[in-house]
């Protein structure tokens, strides 16, 4: 299912939700789509950071508590937030001022950024840089920076070749990108796939695909969700289990190789920390 017709609700930020540290979500959402939704869930902010919130059920309602206060701090009443749904834990989130401008939040150093690289532009010609993506930020208000910050972060789509990186070994053809596990991809529910690997070897595929440690038997099926806003694929369902399996830890260093494209499926070698 693409991401353009996936469940979403809004909500006009009120002085209490800023105020007491939780908000709620509306009923009809919770009572059509809540089902099977783990705790905690991933909030994805508009500059691809990660932050996990965890839910409460009170007089059936649902309620963000612990860790709401971590992205309330970029609301402001009156502020316009879109909650997007893309499958198993994940939300993404669309923030626009009052006057009716989206907004681009700051990476915060309490925000897990999942795959986000701090560069200085044109440092090396070992990192790919969307320039398109960069030019496309000019058209957003930063909120509590100025745009000449932007040269210390490349936004969504930037890589380096030595960690989250795209490449093949020498003599081998299938293609593979490497990914460094963060508290997202480690803790959490969602693993990121690096955007250029996403464009040349994914193309906006959406679907089940298959993974297998290095060296073992045993498969296993996890969702893959394509965002055509970021122009990159994450694996969502079933990555949980995986990294469970394995006790992967923050740190921790996945290569995926493709073996196969259609459904895509990957071997994967862990090089623990």
């Amino acid at each position: 299912m693409s991401l353009y017709n996936t469940p979403k609700f809004f909500k006009i930020i009120q002085n209490h939700e800023l105020q007491n540290g939780e908000i709620r979500i509306p009923k009809k959402f919770v009572e059509k789509y809540w089902k099977g939704v783990p705790n905690p869930i991933v909030i994805i902010l508009p500059n691809g950071a990660q932050q996990e919130i965890f839910w409460a059920k009170r007089d059936g309602d649902i309620w963000f508590k612990k860790n709401w206060d971590k992205i309330s701090k970029f609301l402001k009443f009156g502020y316009l937030v879109i909650f997007k749904y893309i499958g198993g834990a994940s939300f993404k989130l669309k923030i626009f001022g009052i006057n009716c401008l989206e907004i681009d939040c700051p990476i915060d150093e309490e925000v897990v950024s999942d795959e986000s690289v701090e560069a200085e532009f044109g440092t090396s010609s070992d990192e790919f840089v969307d320039q398109t993506d960069i030019a496309g930020t000019s058209h957003r208000r930063i909120c509590g920076r100025n745009r000449g910050s932007m040269k210390k972060r490349v936004k969504n789509c930037s890589t380096r070749k030595t960690t989250n990186g795209i490449g093949t070994s020498r003599g081998v053809a299938n293609p593979s990108f490497e990914h460094t596990l963060t508290t997202t991809s480690a803790h959490g529910y969602i693993l990121r796939i690096p955007c250029e690997f996403s464009r040349r070897f994914m193309e906006a595929y959406e679907g089940i695909a298959w993974i297998r440690r290095l060296g073992e038997d045993r498969t296993w099926e996890v969702d893959v969700k394509y965002d055509p806003e970021g122009d990159y694929s994450i694996l969502n369902r079933g990555w949980k289990q995986f990294s469970d399996q394995y006790n992967l830890q923050i740190g921790d260093t996945c290569e995926f190789q493709m073996t196969r494209s259609k459904p895509p499926s990957f071997t994967v070698a862990i090089i623990r920390a």
